[in-house]
C-alpha cells in the first residue's frame, strides 16, 4: 500500500443510548487510539494516524460528551467510557487491537485492559497515570476552568456549544477523583506489551509512576523523552510516532511468531531500565 496519507472516514456506533463518533483511517492490524481529557480523537491523534495508516488500520474516538459523541453526565465514569470502547471494539469485529492512550486516555487504557484481561494487543501509554496518590490533592475545578488550554475549550463547540467544555472539565475531575493508586500486584499482572512515554518535563508523579510500571512488569518498559513535557506525542511527533510504530510493528511480528513466552525472561531484563530519545 502507499504510504500517501489517506483521508479519516467520520462514523459512529450506538452504545448506551447514546450515538458515539469515531474516525478510521488506513489499513492493516487494528490501533485504537483513546484521546486525553476534552480533547478529539483527531485533535490528539490524527497526525500519528495518518502516518501510520500504511502500516494500520486506526480507529479514533470521541470518548462520549467530547467532539462528536453525545453527552450525558450521569453514570460519567472511567468504566462506562471503558464500556463504550469495548462495544467499539465489538461493532468492528476487531481482534485485540493495539491501544495507544494519553493521560486521562492512558488511564482509561489501563482500564480497558485490567477490567478485562487479554481486550488489547498491547498497550502504548503516553503521560501515563497509575492513579492518584494518596498524598495527592486534585486541582480545584475554579482553577482548572481559569487555566484551561484555549484550544481544548474550542474543540467542542460545534456540537455541544461553547461553554460544553466546563462540564467536561467537571465531569473528569469528579472520575478522577475515585480512581487510587493501582498496587503493584495489579501492575505487574498486566501481560501484554506496554511502552510507558513520558517527557523529561512531565509531571513528576506521572514520570515516577512511569518508571515504576516498568520496575515492576517485566513486559512494560519505560522511556523518557528529551526535551518534551506533557503532550511528548505532539511536542516530538517526528520521533515518538517512528517509536511507536516500531514497537507496534514488533509486537505484532511476536504475535505472528508465537515468541509471546519464549521472550518474556529476556524483555524483562531489558525492560526495567528506563531509556531516552
Amino acid at each position: 500500500m502507499s504510504e500517501k496519507a489517506l483521508t479519516p472516514e467520520a462514523l459512529s456506533y450506538e452504545h448506551d443510548g447514546l450515538s458515539l463518533g469515531y474516525s478510521a483511517v488506513g489499513e492493516g492490524e487494528p490501533v485504537l487510539f483513546v484521546h486525553g481529557a476534552t480533547g478529539t480523537g483527531e485533535f490528539e491523534w490524527g497526525e500519528m494516524a495518518a502516518r501510520l495508516s500504511h502500516r494500520f488500520r486506526c480507529l479514533m474516538p470521541d470518548l462520549r460528551g467530547h467532539g462528536r459523541s453525545e453527552f450525558r453526565r450521569s453514570g460519567y465514569t472511567g468504566a462506562a467510557i471503558c464500556a463504550d470502547l469495548r462495544r467499539l471494539i465489538e461493532h468492528l469485529g476487531v481482534d485485540q487491537p493495539h491501544v495507544v492512550g494519553f493521560s486521562y486516555g492512558s488511564e482509561i487504557s489501563l482500564m480497558l485492559e485490567l477490567e478485562k484481561p487479554g481486550t488489547v494487543r498491547s498497550l502504548t501509554l503516553v503521560s501515563p497515570g497509575t492513579g492518584r496518590p494518596e498524598h495527592r490533592r486534585l486541582p480545584s475545578i475554579d482553577y482548572l476552568h481559569r487555566t484551561w488550554p484555549p484550544t481544548l475549550r474550542r474543540l467542542h463547540d460545534a456540537h455541544h456549544g461553547p461553554e460544553h467544555w466546563r462540564s467536561l472539565v467537571t465531569t473528569l475531575v469528579e472520575d478522577a477523583a475515585t480512581r487510587k493508586e493501582l498496587p503493584p500486584e495489579k501492575l505487574s499482572a498486566i501481560d501484554c506489551r506496554v511502552l510507558l512515554l513520558a517527557g523529561d518535563h512531565d509531571d513528576r508523579i506521572r514520570r515516577t509512576q512511569a518508571a515504576h510500571f516498568a520496575q515492576v512488569n517485566q513486559r512494560a518498559r519505560f522511556v523518557e523523552v528529551e526535551g518534551a513535557a506533557h503532550a511528548a506525542h505532539l511536542e516530538r511527533p517526528d520521533r515518538i510516532i517512528q517509536v511507536v510504530g516500531d514497537f507496534l510493528a514488533e509486537v505484532d511480528l511476536e504475535r505472528r511468531s508465537g515468541r509471546h513466552g519464549a521472550t518474556r525472561g529476556a524483555e524483562g531484563e531489558s525492560s526495567r531500565a528506563a531509556g531516552h530519545l
